[in-house]
């Protein structure tokens, strides 16, 4: 599979040869690295490690053989709730692991990761995937929100994306992070601008063919975004404010940095993950 990639790596870089320098060209892979999935590590950090070459700090918990599940604290309660949702074997000791799990930049903030199916490596459906990532992040917002679309606009002092948009929402939305103002426009979503990280043969959930590996880094919060119910999209949420432990967001389920086991899955439904974890519920 690595052999059929540098193939097609080659055919893009003749391309960008074609286009412009390849160490400026934002459509020219940062990576040559296939998608190569390793069973012995969880699938959210194949997700973060297979797709971005690095975890700075983030690593697998083993889960206990044996699982306190007493409910003697919040998060003991939770962690019986987990236990529960995933068959039970996770204990208070697999919290507290996961509690601590903390990464460095870039993943000490959310992190989405696209796979976008291509057709070929040209510049030009590069540049159509980096649209859809954008068309998608403004669709999903005005398919979940009030609010119209006013206008994309780049900072180029920290070459970060806002998505601006209008509505009454904005009003509350604007006061909720500490505006003081009754403007009825605001940001309401977000990220640095993407980075073509490789080319992929293949996803971490399996799927095979050509895809570019997109990534959105410091994304803003993503409770605005549907993307944790998409095929496409894996984000990547760190321990913080938000969570209690780090986890990868995909298809409905958050994915647990825990090395695979006979006895316990590593993954838990979005919907029982409100449940357990009381900050994620404000925001998914």
């Amino acid at each position: 599979m690595k052999a059929l990639n540098k193939k097609l790596l080659a055919l893009g870089l003749l391309t960008s040869m074609m286009v412009g320098c390849a160490s400026t060209d934002p459509y020219t892979p940062q990576s040559d690295d296939d998608f190569v999935y390793d069973s012995d590590m969880s699938f959210a950090m194949n997700v973060v490690d297979g797709s971005l070459g690095l975890h700075n700090g983030l690593r697998d918990a083993y889960a206990p053989k044996n699982g306190d599940v007493t409910p003697g604290s919040l998060d003991y309660a939770a962690d019986g709730i987990i236990g529960a949702a995933l068959g039970g074997g996770i204990g208070g000791g697999l919290l507290s692991i996961l509690g601590t799990n903390t990464a460095n930049a870039p993943l000490n903030r959310t992190y989405g990761i696209a796979y976008m199916p291509i057709s070929d490596m040209s510049k030009g459906e590069i540049k159509r995937a980096f649209e859809k990532v954008d068309l998608d992040t403004k669709n999903t917002i005005l398919n979940n929100f009030n609010l119209s679309f006013l206008k994309i606009k780049i900072n180029k002092k920290n070459n970060y994306k806002y998505f601006y948009f209008k509505g009454e929402l904005c009003i509350t939305y604007n006061h909720a992070i500490g505006a003081k103002t009754d403007i009825d426009e605001c940001v309401f979503g977000g990220y640095g601008e993407k980075q073509l990280l490789n080319i992929s043969t293949s996803t971490p959930d399996g799927k095979k063919g050509l895809f570019a590996v997109i990534g959105l880094p410091q994304m803003s919060t993503g409770q605005f975004y549907d993307f944790h119910s998409s095929s496409e999209y894996y984000t990547f949420y760190p321990k913080g404010f938000k969570s209690t432990f780090p986890f990868v967001a995909h298809n409905g389920n958050a994915y647990l940095f825990m090395k695979p086991s006979n006895q316990v899955e590593n993954f838990i439904s979005i919907n029982d993950l409100r449940k357990v974890n009381l900050k994620v519920d404000n925001y998914f």
